[in-house]
């Protein structure tokens, strides 16, 4: 019998955000001792004989199972409690060994490397800007871009063309650092990664190449609109439209603002709350997360009203469309709503009146897109800053951290005594001073007064209709709502949704 300890082990000790993992895990894939799939998820056993177990899933009969398998061996080890992300990075990082094979050339291999690094550390974007001299990579942590390394402009360039020509899946294309383009990380990678996928983008500057990779995961840890940081009305708002028999619902943001994130959300409690009896159908290019739906991308060559043309054929309850980029995925998403299916989509837009103009102005007919029985509801959104509890520091004893019009705007609120700023970071936050991202939203579920006022006296109007008369809660708002709890630097606020002040200009605007 093995000598079992039950007393969790912390995972992560303080001087260290992430603690050394260890290489060698039995239980991956050709190991010693070889597991399902469903049980990796949740149960990881190391070289050094230490057995890492979600805390929920310690009664598991599988667990367990294994473990009487283990004393039945007399194989010692000892239980440590570890999240199910923890896990994941466990594997993940024990598969550097076989990525390092993948990876044929030294580049390769230290791209793989800091890839490795930045989904390790959470980041939703790497950064590779070349200049004359140096090149910086920077990591996306919790919406704030960090420097994390320096390399020579060569290697630089070096690594933008090894990432490009042999770990992305493109068309008898290679890199040419004086144009922009687009491609996709191979699968290969992102498998060993643990990414959901991973997609690259370049540009040219005045000094040199610029890549940006987007960094897909699917994310575990937030699977409630709650989590997301979403008000209890706006989630009864999400539920009314789910309920709709037919109409097209839009998620709209800035870039990076979790829109994706949110229709997965979104379409899997749709299929939970119906038990899986509906064809929940998705057109996407390329699909970034996965959902409890049949996930179709755009193949090459197929446009978009090819495709929606045949999804309707396909039998669907729902209709799930990805980002509308351009007026003919608009016009489609539109077409598919006509045929009487719920339909979801994404838009980049500044707020929830701001969409109408938007499709206006990408050239979907007006008539169609001021119908509420056809545009029925939209959702805009972005993500802030959460202050790391450990070390943020209190804005009255700070005010001198603050311009005096952002002191004042804040006073004016009468919320001093509740705010919180950025500390200088700690061992908690990884030196950030911020922990996570939140969701500040607005929800709009369209009526005919609603779109009779936009279509006679416009947005201005619209907006100040859907708050005075419909209780809209704006970004504003709801930041401020975060604010006074203490957990949003309001300088984060203002960089990202407006002066705290905003709604006061915009709504005596369009009552003038």
């Amino acid at each position: 019998m093995s000598n079992l300890s039950t007393e969790a082990v912390d995972l992560h000790p303080a001087d260290s955000p992430v603690a050394p993992l260890p290489v060698v895990m039995l239980t991956a894939p050709g190991g010693s001792h070889p597991i399902k799939d469903d049980l990796r998820q949740i149960l990881a056993l190391t070289a050094d004989g230490k057995l890492f177990i979600s805390p929920q899933h310690l009664s598991d009969p599988f667990v367990m199972s294994f473990m009487d398998q283990l004393d039945h061996k007399e194989i010692e080890f000892e239980v440590v409690h570890a999240s199910m992300s923890e896990i994941k990075a466990l594997y993940q990082t024990s598969a550097s060994t076989d990525l390092k094979k993948l990876a044929e050339t030294q580049r390769q291999a230290q791209v793989v490397e800091f890839m490795g690094d930045a989904h390790r550390r959470g980041a939703s974007d790497i950064h590779i800007v070349v200049s004359h001299d140096i090149t910086r990579i920077k990591y996306r942590l919790y919406g704030v871009l960090k420097e994390v390394r320096q390399e020579k402009s060569n290697v630089g360039r070096e690594f933008c063309a090894a990432l490009y020509n042999s770990m992305c899946d493109v068309s008898g294309d290679y890199y040419k650092p004086h144009i922009s383009q687009d491609a996709r990380v191979s699968r290969k990678f992102v498998n060993e990664l643990g990414l959901y996928g991973a997609r690259v983008a370049t540009r040219p500057l005045v000094e040199g190449p610029m890549m940006i990779m987007r960094l897909l995961y699917d994310d575990t840890s937030k699977t409630t609109f709650e989590a997301l940081g979403f008000l209890p009305v706006q989630i009864q708002d999400f539920k009314r439209l789910r309920s709709l028999p037919f109409g097209l619902n839009l998620i709209t943001g800035p870039t990076g603002s979790g829109k994706s994130k949110s229709l997965q959300v979104n379409l899997n409690e749709l299929y939970d709350e119906t038990g899986g009896t509906r064809h929940i159908l998705t057109l996407e290019d390329p699909p970034e997360y996965p959902l409890k739906a049949n996930q179709s991308p755009i193949y090459p060559g197929e446009t978009w009203n090819e495709a929606i043309t045949n999804s309707v054929r396909l039998d669907p309850d729902v209709l799930m469309y990805g980002e509308l980029r351009d007026v003919e995925s608009a016009k489609a998403a539109y077409s598919g709503a006509m045929t009487g299916h719920p339909t979801w989509s994404t838009l980049h837009t500044n707020n929830a009146i701001a969409s109408l103009q938007r499709l206006i102005d990408m050239g979907v007919p007006q008539y169609l897109v001021t119908d509420p029985a056809l545009t029925t509801g939209f959702i805009n959104q972005s993500l802030l800053p959460v202050l790391c509890p450990a070390c943020r520091v209190p804005l009255k004893e700070h005010t001198h951290l603050i311009d005096d019009g952002l002191l004042a705007r804040v006073k004016d609120l009468q919320i001093l005594e509740q705010v919180n700023l950025l500390g200088e970071g700690c061992s908690q936050c990884r030196g950030l001073g911020v922990v996570d991202r939140t969701v500040i939203a607005e929800t709009l579920l369209t009526n005919l007064q609603f779109m009779d006022v936009f279509s006679q006296r416009g947005a201005s109007a619209a907006r100040r209709y859907w708050v005075t008369e419909m209780g809209g809660i704006t970004k504003i708002s709801h930041a401020i709502m975060k604010i006074a709890a203490g957990s949003i630097d309001p300088r984060h606020a203002e960089t990202i949704a407006g002066p705290l002040d905003f709604d006061r200009q915009l709504l005596e605007l369009s009552h003038a």
